[in-house]
């Protein structure tokens, strides 16, 4: 049975750089090759990974700080909520109307600011 690759990170945060290391089957993965193909060929995988080790792989990635950068999934979804429950304060409680007149026996009359 042929056993999936494993995927490491090695942060190098003065080259603002990270680095993938993959062993597979024992082996360590060095190189790896350019082929030119003609427009419509089919290349062959250059890594292929199980929905639970691409799950691991994008945990890895998160625990090293990175994030979506376009706000999809949980970052996304949370300040999306943020802003519509700021849009839902504004409707249930609105900023204090300041009163500049009233009405009384006689008419409209302007307040005072003091």
């Amino acid at each position: 049975m042929e056993r999936s690759p494993q995927i490491f990170l090695r942060r190098i945060p003065e080259a603002n750089r990270t680095d993938f290391v993959i062993k597979h089957e024992g082996a360590w993965v060095t190189n790896m090759t350019l082929e030119q193909k003609p427009d419509g060929d089919m290349a062959p995988s250059s890594l292929s990974l199980s929905d639970l080790e691409a799950q691991a792989l994008t945990d890895r990635l998160w625990s090293a700080g990175f994030r979506p950068s376009e706000g999809s999934g949980s970052a996304g979804a949370l300040a999306a909520t943020e802003r519509h429950l700021a849009d839902m304060r504004k409707l249930v409680f609105p900023p204090e109307t300041k009163i500049t007149h009233y009405r009384n026996n006689w008419g409209v009359v302007p307040c005072s600011d003091g």
